[in-house]
């Protein structure tokens, strides 16, 4: 087992320790029922039934927009998997899958999933469509793929026609969890909104919104967590940092994925990624607040967990993040997945690590 790099200054509270215990590729060009396993995006696992909840952020490129439901092995040396049971088809409310995104309406872009803990359906983010004027939202589906409801993102979330404030184009959901308790939902944005400040580059990183929301999708409390600096220069100057995925750890903790692309000299990225523990108990609500840059802010406090660049392999496009089931010794399982973004010279890469107290 490989120990993970933790940093030396402790929050208030004491953080827990992650280990590596596994960390395997899956196989390119599988395809379920029509539905190829790519550009996977989001994961969850339900203790009920044993069965991970995988989406793909596929705009009905490579089949239809859709998710899994299947098995993983977790245990060391075990193959990677997946093995796939079911796939389900996004629809639109009326019923209709979505199309592909070139057919002049609204297209899918799945980038969480997660499973109701108070009930048997399953709710995704999506980050919108830009070019359509569809804002993000949270959609919520039974097993057997059908439409239950669609939360729109709350107003200061959304796309704005003359991009002066708002959502950025491909950078909005991008997180998403329940709360510990299950009652509420959090929400993360991959970039800063347009009025909170530029887009996180090597010069400089930037504050990001983490919204709490009401099962109605009402906003109960909105704080500002700071994104590094992008972690590394690019010889084409294409590189950027954002928040890839979150996952409550208890009331007021939550783990952030940090994902930073890097675009080379050859047009293919290398990816750096992060994983932080957030501390939110300090933290201003910022629901109020138009904008993160016209003053100061009391952000929320991190501290990092893993550098995944310290663990001497190669780590993909990592924006899936999920707990698996408990070890016998009572440790966590957290479970990580690549978006291979259908490219022939990314990986789908599984990673399984132990989280202690």
């Amino acid at each position: 087992m490989l120990a993970l790099l933790l940093m030396a200054a402790a929050p208030a509270a004491a953080a827990p320790s992650a280990t590596l215990i596994k960390a395997c590729e899956t196989p390119k060009g599988l395809v379920f029922d029509g539905g190829g396993y790519g550009g996977i995006s989001g994961i969850d696992y339900d203790p009920r039934s044993g069965l991970w909840a995988i989406i793909s952020d596929d705009k009905s490129e490579h089949g239809p927009s859709h998710a899994f439901l299947g098995r993983l092995d977790l245990r060391p040396g075990a193959p990677c998997g997946p093995a796939l049971e079911v796939m389900i088809p996004l629809r639109r409310e009326d019923g209709s899958t979505f199309p592909d995104r070139k057919a002049g309406t609204e297209a899918a872009d799945g980038e969480a999933i997660r499973f109701d803990p108070k009930g048997q359906d399953l709710v995704w983010a999506t980050e919108g469509d830009f070019e359509h004027g569809d804002p993000p939202a949270i959609r919520r589906l039974s097993r057997d793929g059908r439409p239950v409801a669609r939360l729109v993102a709350p107003g200061n979330l959304r796309f704005r026609p003359d991009g002066r404030t708002g959502a950025r184009k491909n950078a909005a959901f991008e997180g998403l969890s329940w709360s510990a308790n299950g009652r509420s939902l959090w929400v993360s944005m991959e970039w800063p909104l347009v009025q909170d400040g530029p887009i996180p580059s090597v010069a400089a990183g930037g504050l990001t919104r983490l919204s709490r929301l009401d099962r109605s999708g009402r906003v109960l409390a909105q704080y500002a967590y700071p994104v590094d600096p992008a972690q590394a220069a690019s010889p084409v100057g294409v590189g950027d940092n954002g928040v890839s995925e979150i996952l409550a750890l208890d009331a007021r903790r939550l783990l952030v994925l940090e994902r930073s692309g890097i675009k080379g000299a050859d047009g293919r990225y290398s990816y750096h990624v992060r994983l932080y523990l957030a501390d939110l108990s300090r933290a201003e609500d910022v629901s109020r607040r138009p904008s993160l840059a016209d003053g100061s802010v009391r952000v929320v406090e991190k501290r990092l967990l893993v550098n995944f660049d310290r663990l001497g392999i190669r780590i993909d496009n990592l924006e899936a993040m999920a707990w698996g089931p408990r070890r016998k010794d009572g440790a966590r399982t957290l479970v990580l997945a690549s978006d291979d973004n259908y490219d022939a010279h990314q990986i789908n890469q599984i990673l399984v690590l132990r989280v202690a107290p």
